[in-house]
């Protein structure tokens, strides 16, 4: 129920003693209304001019918030009539919406947030808001006049959870109400660690917790410290979280929470404030607000909003309608919706038992139950051919408590029966398989994928596809010949399950049941995203705010979550002709019908689909039981049972044990152990494989010169080494490097679940697990009492490409040294960290100057570092000479029927038994060989794989180690790799090229990822390989494949930034046709995402889709055409794309198209060249003028009422200076002419506005299309934007161009690259003398200006964009910007390197700076977060 209306009668007034007094209110008051419309909620507050609160609701708005909004202004003005209503303001995600259709002001919510906490609580430092859908952070001061101020905040990402939605989702899933749900977690002693980074992370935890005993209530807290947990994490990263501390939001209501808040961000109740109108605070911003715009804020009544209530939205992208799959002719043979199976028990139990076959399926929403038999004559026949009947069968909800569901399920079972039965045997699947199994004694216990497999081929066989999608995860599978071929489940960020449909039937204002029919009724469905449950749940948000009507809403769902699904789950794997969609999804017509549109296919639904699992189960258990069944029979009922939850001390893993005695059982059984410690009957070690990660563990250590604690009794100086990173490959190099240099080294603790906590608590931006984990061991390394670090910016590696022999390290890795001092204050502490540089892949004069630089720093004499080094190379090389020993041991010893599985990924993440989920000890326990990559003889294998472009030297191993699996028939790879691994987002496409027709299994892990999925992928793998026979292939490297370029083709360039238009005239200037490509578009970014991963960068992606969409269009010529893409020498990953771009023409079928992609390096101008003589100096004039163009624009709009006649001068300019230089002429006297014309543009008014600075990754800063047209919005808000030029970025490849010349001894190449210089540095500079005198943005730095302003946050041989864009901040700050703008891709690794130093920055600049982070989807709380920060610029302007 709905709360409440809440009237106040009274009103406050100022008396004549100087008090405020009450006295009844009188219709002639004139009142301020605040109207907050947020995702999921509607609030308005109607408050007095002297502030007080006379009326308030707060309803859900179940997907309809203009008619919500509509109604609660109804009963507003029932109240109060229309004229007794002064003004109105509107906030929230969807009050932008009423607030223009109404024609009254909008307020940012963040803004309404402060103003309200000002107005009650101006003590605060600190407002925490958890809304419906969103959570934001704001901090706030006040200046030398006492005027309060916003001086931080951070809002939730697409990729953050915790908010109120949420929970109410979890009180449901869970059985309780939201009261019942907020009390519990006050009960819990222990809090148990949960995800609480995302909703799919959070709840498979909480599952997995339930599944294994762990009372609710325990559960509940758990989720609770999590979202505060996730909010210091993810939202508030970094910022200082100040006392007192305001609480409010819809969430504040949970006393969990409450609780949380207390014991985790604040140290007690003085500190902690909840605000009486803690729901609606945001609304009384709005009204606070309204007050003061006066007659601005005129209230016009709500009739303005009826007409609005069905219109169709004009710029939503439309699908076509979806039609039933049980239409005339096909419902027969495919019928989608089933019945629940009732059997007829009526006339009671009647003769002899009959053998039967029982199969359950406990999974993370629901639980299911068959019971099969071949004995009988009634019953529903699974097959024509096949004799096993169902005899009874249910499904029902798990409930958070899988043994009591089971309870109820085996007595539902027993209920439907006719006739008593004999169990001969029993099968458990599901993810609380081996809990159930162990509950009703289970024959045998499989995995879900072999079970759906199994189910699938027993009802219909020769099914060659199996699509399965239940409450918690999603499966695909391909079958040949009845055996599991390849199969694919939902990774960490997977979305689209039955569960996230019950969610949004519960937005929706529906009933699960009813969401296939609605959708089928949609005429014109719209179009969503479908990268996630945030995505679409943000994109469903936002055209609800705009209107849209349910029926195509739900439509749209039904395709974002089918295309979810194809492209994140199945991605480029085979479907096949035979389908079948098992799992309680497929009841859902609309999902069926959406499959079947975008497949052109025929989608089968089997009569049993809810069950298949279950079924699947029932048929294993048939075949393989052979002796006695293990069955505890159907009164388990009757049967109690206790649970304890305890923390097992026995090792550093601290697991959390959950203990379940049952009655009548002498041992109880024990689950989340990662030991054989609680094994009841554990393997005998004589009978063990190897543990092969711990062998190299062991081995690393042994040849390592070391200390795990610090000496009492040593006189040297302590200098601790985290075990993280390179140094779970070079430890052994560095220690004895450094003991021999005189130190004592005391290393980190092996990796364990607190240093993950630790670590991933003290991010202050987003990267992948490894970077957080080494944040958690350089903190135990300070609690350990070291007062010096060694972290080191490893740039390259030694590598196995023959013609480079050094490997480059990714941009996350070399930056630690640089942005984990943003995380912690060393100076404080007393600790000094060793940040030296090294090339360790280099040639040996660079590695030698290094160690020179390195041995002064430390004051040591360079022949003591010459014998320390070589000490160190010999511990190394012992090292690898040991285990790769043991490797060809393994290889030479192992029968070839054995298979084996090689553990693939970089030292760091694969082999630390930390980070890998003690992947060893699992596949110990599965009786399989698992051999680390680096047991292998890589060199060996290196001439025989192509590495030439793998620049990444642990991607080269990577490749390599795919060769190892086609010479020897019995090696599996299993990939690990972490969610947001930059480079393998690209590496796995190559790695798969080289594995040809073998399977893989890719486990990606995070902090979240719970044991449990993990174990079902190896079972699942290891059943579809297993019976494999594989031969050695020696066929050749796989090798991209490169067309040559001809001068006689159509070269495409892709539509990045105007400066394409100058490169294109200088390209037909020297005889090249050319073309633009068409602006990027929602066209390029759906094509690029079907012909990726789903895990590139978004320019990766989008790049990709504009190829795609040139390529398949109807005028081109495969036979004269090229397309044009730069590549690069790394550590940023635009150096592949070229090569993605290859594998995706090739899969198109136009092999003979080439991708010309010149090097950015000291070859670039050689390269260019090719294409004419005069090209290098026409495209460099274009660039220059290009870029003071963008500046005469960009100084010139904002003060300009007619945008759009000062962009149409611009377009005139550039439309010029590309003629000109076609012509091959000089446009230095249009850029003279465009100069003035700007400087003295018609209406050009003198006010000055706030400056913004943006700086980034330098594509998506400079697409419009990619950014969300981000300097237009920022422009409308009422700032003026600055953008780096691209001739600064060209500077920049020269300069690094030159070095790498110098250091290879290419001198002529130098001196080439050192004239070109030269000669780009006149012409920019003659061209911008010519044409300035006003750009305040000018003069622009030179780049080792750039280089040694950046250099005390990070250090000029960090190679890219993020040093530029730190040398550029400050730049900025130079000329007196008012604020910092990080634009980047999602998962951008140099950006998040400059984001963590933006942290660091801003410590000793006080300037607001801001990181918006883009991928392709749409998200209403990017506007909020501008807004906002526009508000927090002009504030700052302003002290």
């Amino acid at each position: 129920m709905p709360a409440k209306p809440v009237l106040c009668r009274l009103v406050q007034v100022f008396s004549e003693s100087g008090k405020f007094v009450n006295r009844e209110l009188t219709m002639t008051e004139k009142f301020h209304l605040g109207l907050d419309v947020g995702s999921g909620t509607c609030k308005f507050a109607v408050m007095s001019q002297q502030g007080t609160v006379h009326y308030s609701d707060y309803r859900a708005s179940h997907g309809r918030p203009l008619q919500v909004a509509y109604d609660l202004l109804s009963s507003v003005e029932q109240e109060f009539g229309t004229d007794g209503i002064r003004t109105i303001s509107c906030t929230g995600t969807g009050g932008k919406r009423i607030a223009s259709i109404l024609n009254v002001p909008f307020v940012n919510e963040v803004i309404c947030h402060t103003k309200a906490v000002e107005f009650y609580h101006p003590e605060a430092k600190t407002i925490i808001d958890i809304g419906g859908e969103d959570a934001k952070l704001i901090i706030v001061n006040s200046n030398q006049n006492s005027e309060f101020y916003i001086q931080d905040f951070a809002l939730n990402t697409v990729c953050a959870a915790g908010t109120g939605a949420f929970l109410e989702q979890q009180a449901s899933r869970m059985g309780y109400s939201l009261q019942e749900f907020s009390k519990m977690a006050l009960k819990a002693e222990l809090i148990p660690s949960i995800a609480g980074r995302c909703t799919v992370f959070a709840k498979s935890d909480m599952i997995h917790l339930q599944q294994n005993g762990m009372p609710d209530y325990e559960v509940v807290a758990g989720l609770c410290f999590a979202i505060v947990r996730n909010l210091k994490t993810n939202i508030a990263k970094g910022k200082e979280i100040k006392p007192p501390l305001i609480f409010q939001g819809g969430v504040a209501a949970n006393l969990g929470v409450r609780r949380a808040m207390r014991e985790t961000l604040v140290s007690g109740d003085q500190e902690f404030l909840v605000p009486e109108n803690f729901k609606i605070m945001g609304a009384i911003g709005a009204s606070l607000e309204g007050m003061r715009k006066g007659n601005q804020a005129y209230y016009p009544g709500k009739d303005g909003l009826v007409e609005y209530f069905n219109l169709d939205l004009q710029d939503a992208e439309r699908l076509r309608p979806l039609r039933s799959c049980g239409q005339p002719g096909k419902a027969e043979k495919n019928p989608c919706i089933q019945n629940n199976y009732q059997s007829d028990s009526s006339r009671g139990r009647k003769g002899a038992p009959v053998k039967a076959y029982l199969g359950i399926d406990v999974g993370s929403v629901s639980t299911k139950l068959a019971l099969l038999s071949d004995e009988v004559e009634y019953g529903s026949i699974l097959t024509s051919d096949k004799q096993l009947r169902v005899l009874a069968k249910t499904y029902l909800s798990t409930s958070a408590n899988p043994l009591e569901a089971l309870k109820t399920g085996m007595q539902e079972i027993y209920r439907q029966l006719e006739q008593e039965v004999q169990i001969a045997a029993v099968g458990t699947t599901g993810s609380g398989r081996y809990l159930s199994g162990d509950f009703v004694g289970a024959d045998i216990v499989r995995n879900e994928i072999t079970a759906q497999a199994t189910a699938a081929e027993y009802i219909n066989p020769g099914v060659d596809t199996i699509f399965e999608i239940g409450g918690q995860d999603s499966k695909y599978i391909f079958l040949q010949d009845g055996v599991i071929k390849d199969f694919a489940m939902n990774k960490v960020c997977a979305a689209g399950t039955g569960s996230f449909l019950e969610e949004q039937s519960v937005r929706l204002g529906l009933d699960v049941k009813d969401f296939g029919n609605l959708a089928l009724s949609s005429s014109a469905p719209v179009k969503m995203g479908e990268r996630c449950t945030v995505f679409m749940q943000s994109d469903l948000v936002h055209f609800q705010q705009k209107g849209a009507v349910k029926e195509d809403l739900a439509a749209g769902l039904c395709y974002s979550i089918v295309t979810n699904y194809l492209n994140k789950v199945v991605e480029q794997r085979q479907i096949g002709e035979n389908i079948v969609f098992q799992g309680g999804t497929a009841y859902n017509e609309g999902i069926v019908s959406a499959f079947e549109s975008m497949l052109d296919k025929e989608i089968q639904v089997p009569e049993h689909n809810e069950i298949t699992g279950a079924i699947g189960a029932a048929v294993l258990a048939s075949r393989e039981q052979t002796g006695q069944t293990a069955f505890k029979g159907f009164d388990l009922n009757n049967k109690d049972y206790t649970t304890r939850i305890f923390e097992c001390k026995g090792c550093t893993n601290r697991c959390e044990i959950q203990q379940i005695k049952m009655e009548d059982e002498d041992k109880p059984f024990y689950y989340g152990h990662r030991c054989e410690r609680y094994e009841r009957d554990a393997v005998k070690p004589e009978n063990k494989v190897p543990d092969l990660v711990r062998y190299r563990e062991s081995a690393m250590l042994q040849w390592s010169s070391y200390q795990a604690e610090i000496p009492a009794d040593s006189n040297k100086a302590v200098i601790g080494i985290p075990r993280v990173l390179y140094f779970q490959e070079w430890l052994p190099f560095f220690s004895k490097l450094l003991t021999e240099l005189g130190f004592e080294v005391v290393i980190s603790d092996s990796t364990n679940k607190d240093l993950v906590a630790q670590g991933s608590s003290k991010m202050i931006t987003e990267t992948c697990l490894p970077i957080k984990v080494a944040n958690g061991h350089v903190q135990n390394l300070l609690h350990k009492g070291v007062d010096r670090i060694f972290l080191p910016q490893v740039c390259t590696l030694p590598g196995f490409d023959q013609e480079n022999g050094f490997g480059q390290v990714c941009p996350y890795v070399q930056g630690l040294p640089w942005t984990i001092r943003a995380t912690f204050d060393f100076e404080s502490r007393n600790c000094k960290v060793y940040t030296p540089v090294f090339h360790l892949g280099k040639n040996q004069e660079i590695r030698d100057k290094e160690w020179k630089e390195f041995a002064g720093s430390l004051n040591v004499g360079w022949g003591r570092m010459k014998k320390a080094i070589s000490s160190a190379w010999q511990a190394q090389n012992g090292f690898q000479e040991q285990i790769q020993a043991r490797g060809r041991e393994i290889l030479q010893n192992t029968p070839s029927d054995q298979k084996m599985f090689l553990l693939i990924g970089r030292p760091y993440n694969a082999f630390d038994p930390g980070l890998n989920m003690d992947i060893s000890k699992k596949l110990q326990k599965m009786g399989i060989l698992g051999i680390p990559l680096d047991l292998l003889p890589l060199e060996e294998m290196s001439s025989k794989t192509e590495l030439s472009e793998m620049y990444w030297t642990y991607g080269q191993k990577i490749l390599i180690g795919g060769r190892f699996v086609q010479e020897y028939s019995n090696l599996y790879p299993v990939y690990l790799t972490n969610f947001s691994c930059g480079p393998d987002a690209f590496i796995l496409h190559f790695f798969e090229q080289e594995l040809g027709e073998r399977p893989y299994l890719e486990l990606e892990i995070d902090e979240h990822t719970a044991d449990a999925g993990v174990v079902t992928r190896l079972e699942a793998f290891w059943d579809s390989i297993k019976n494999r026979q594989d031969s050695p292939d020696s066929r050749p490297p796989f090798v991209i494949h490169r067309p040559e370029y001809r001068k006689d083709s159509v070269l495409y360039l892709p539509p990045m930034t105007d400066h394409l238009h100058a490169f294109a005239s200088a390209f037909a200037h020297n005889g090249v046709a050319v073309e633009l490509m068409p602006d990027s578009d929602e066209y390029s970014l759906d094509l690029g995402r079907k012909y990726t991963k789903g895990k590139e960068c978004l320019p990766a992606v989008i790049t990709t889709g504009d190829i795609v969409k040139k390529a398949t269009a109807r005028d081109f010529d495969p036979n004269r055409s090229a397309f044009f893409m730069p590549s690069a020498g790394g550590p940023c990953r635009f150096g592949l794309y070229h090569q993605l771009h290859r594998l995706v023409l090739d899969d198109l079928g136009m092999n003979n198209v080439p991708v010309y992609s010149p090097n950015q390096s000291y070859t670039l101008y050689e390269e260019l060249g090719v294409l004419g003589k005069d090209f290098n100096k026409l495209a460099w004039k274009g660039v220059v003028a290009v870029d003071l163009l963008i500046k005469f624009l960009l100084e010139t709009r904002p003060y300009v009422e007619n945008k759009d006649l000062v962009n149409r001068t611009y377009n005139y300019y550039l439309q010029a200076v590309s003629e000109r230089l076609a012509e091959g002429g000089d446009p230095i006297d249009i850029i003279v002419e465009a100069s003035q014309k700007f400087r003295d543009f018609p209406g050009k008014t003198d006010q000055k506005k706030p400056r913004l600075g943006i700086v980034g990754e330098i594509y998506v800063r400079s697409n419009p299309f990619a950014n969300e047209f981000i300097v237009q919005n920022l422009e409308e808000l009422g700032v003026e934007v600055w953008l780096p030029t691209i001739s600064e970025w060209i500077h920049y490849v020269n300069y690094t161009g030159r070095i790498a010349a110098w250091s290879e001894g290419d001198k002529k190449r130098w001196m080439g690259m050192l004239m070109q210089t030269v000669i780009q540095d006149w012409m920019e500079k003659r061209m911008e003398k010519k044409s300035n005198g006003w750009l305040r943005s000018l003069p622009e730095p030179k780049v080792k200006d750039l280089l040694k302003d950046a250099k005390p946050y990070i250090h000029p041989r960090f190679e890219g964009e993020a040093i530029l864009s730190v040398g550029k901040s400050l730049d900025y700050m130079d000329k007196a910007v008012n604020g910092l703008v990080n634009v980047i891709p999602f998962t951008c690794m140099p950006g998040g390197v400059v984001d963590a130093l933006f942290h660091r920055i801003k410590k000793v600049k006080d300037i607001p700076m801001l990181t918006v982070a883009f991928d392709g989807q749409r998200e209403t709380n990017t506007k909020n977060r501008l807004e906002a920060f526009v508000y927090q610029v002009k504030q700052h302007a302003c002290k």
